[in-house]
């Protein structure tokens, strides 16, 4: 018995023990899933099929570029417990990564952050398009993207990289840079580091292979026939207006659909961001004008989302704010001041974000990592204002933001932890735990 309470004792103790409470409470929301909808009843039969190779070539000239996600998707669609397993993996995978590539103190109770986070993560957005066939293009993607980037994080805390890890990372790029959102966010991550490595005379030779395999994967997705052919049918389908619409419009469009998405509907996790935001310029800044800048977005995500059915009634005009999003945009007008409102609101909010993050480290190049992060997220949903599927494609497009926005979130909880100021460490503990206990049970439900 003492042997066996010691075990327990070590494994409680362990810092990766917040991860076997996650894969825990992520079994009942596997196993209330309802498969075998949306796109996943297409890829049944098409392993079994002769012609395996006609129906890529297919694909690749008819619809898409994501022949090696497809390929995965086909040959796991069958095997139904096989996919829940390696679903609860891969979700285990991306909170493992997270706090490698970004915890380095408290990180047992960091990784209980990580935990309560992930179960905050709308996973509702994973059934737009089928459980299996979502989940295997975004989150899978997004767990073997972090994953392809533990070399740099290696190389900039001269940390020894094994042989047979650069073959794990080469093929985790190939297969993450299928994806178009990853393959852009992983092209930039390596770019932006290399040139890093670069200049404090760390740069390896290893590094030139990443940004070839990205640039290669995006040359692919560009030229792929499938991808012209597909734009065509889905304009025609889901956005006729989308050909008449100019640049600048297009760039509104990503730009103000992005950010509504956090600001301008109740979002738990852009609150618990802006609301750590807050707390840790109050722990690490002094001056009321900073404070002020860091209090925007945290009161801005009560105002137009958290409590927006109480101020709406109070004040109607943030109603009208709200709903003002429509297919191609927020509609602004040159000449119409009064519909640049929305447009401006979200500006202030962006730019409220961007100088409070740049005003919390002493160390600038901290300040540029996490607003490297935010863009990163931010832009790999922004893009989407120049497909058709903009509003096709659901919530699902947004885990990369929403992924950033939690990234950010571990960073300035690691901050708190580190001021050892009792009173904001227990309220964060407390609201975080609360919020994630509500959002397991409500994953459940919404899922069943």
């Amino acid at each position: 018995m003492e042997i066996i309470r010691r075990k327990i004792t070590k494994l409680y103790n362990w810092k990766y023990f917040p991860f076997v409470i996650l894969t825990l409470g992520l079994i009942p929301i596997h196993l209330a899933l309802t498969l075998g909808t949306g796109d996943d009843p297409t890829y049944v039969n098409i392993l079994s099929s002769p012609n395996l190779l006609e129906y890529f070539i297919m694909r690749y000239n008819t619809w898409s570029a994501r022949l090696i996600i497809e390929f995965l998707m086909i040959s796991i669609v069958n095997h139904q417990t096989i996919w829940i397993i390696c679903d609860i993996a891969i979700m285990v995978l991306i909170a493992v990564m997270i706090s490698k590539l970004f915890v380095k103190t408290d990180i047992r109770k960091t990784n209980w952050f990580i935990t309560a986070m992930m179960f905050i993560y709308p996973f509702i957005h994973m059934s737009t398009a089928g459980w299996m066939a979502t989940t295997l293009s975004y989150c899978w993607i997004l767990a073997i993207g972090l994953f392809a980037m533990m070399p740099i994080k290696k190389m900039l805390y001269d940390e020894k990289i094994k042989w047979y890890e650069y073959i794990f990372y080469v093929l985790a790029l190939i297969f993450a840079t299928n994806h178009e959102q990853m393959c852009l966010i992983l092209l930039a991550v390596y770019l932006v580091f290399a040139i890093y490595l670069f200049i404090k005379d760390k740069s390896q030779k290893f590094l030139i292979l990443p940004i070839v395999i990205c640039l290669g994967s995006l040359v692919f997705i560009l030229t792929c026939p499938g991808t012209v052919a597909r734009k065509i049918q889905e304009v025609e389908r889901w956005f006729p207006e989308f050909n008449n619409m100019h640049f600048f419009r297009k760039i509104e469009l990503g730009f103000s659909s992005t950010i509504f998405e956090f600001v301008m509907k109740p979002n738990m996790v852009f609150t618990i961001f802006c609301g750590m935001l807050f707390i840790c310029i109050v722990i690490k800044r002094k001056q009321t004008c900073i404070r002020a800048i860091a209090a925007v977005p945290f009161i801005s995500s009560l105002i137009f989302g958290s409590f927006s059915a109480t101020t709406g009634v109070i004040f109607p005009g943030i109603l009208k704010i709200i709903n003002s999003m429509t297919k191609i945009g927020t509609d602004i007008k040159f000449y119409y001041i009064k519909t640049w409102v929305p447009d401006i609101i979200l500006g202030v909010i962006c730019i409220s974000i961007i100088i409070s993050l740049y005003l919390l480290f002493d160390d600038k190049k901290h300040s540029l990592l996490m607003i490297f992060i935010i863009l990163l997220g931010f832009g790999s949903r922004m893009i989407m204002g120049f497909s058709p599927t903009i509003w096709a494609s659901n919530a699902r497009t947004f885990i990369f933001m929403y992924f950033s926005l939690i990234t950010c979130s571990i960073i300035f909880c690691n901050i708190i932890l580190e001021s050892k100021n009792i009173r904001y460490i227990r309220i964060s503990n407390i609201s975080i735990t609360i919020i994630a206990i509500i959002s397991l049970i409500t994953t459940v439900m919404e899922v069943t």
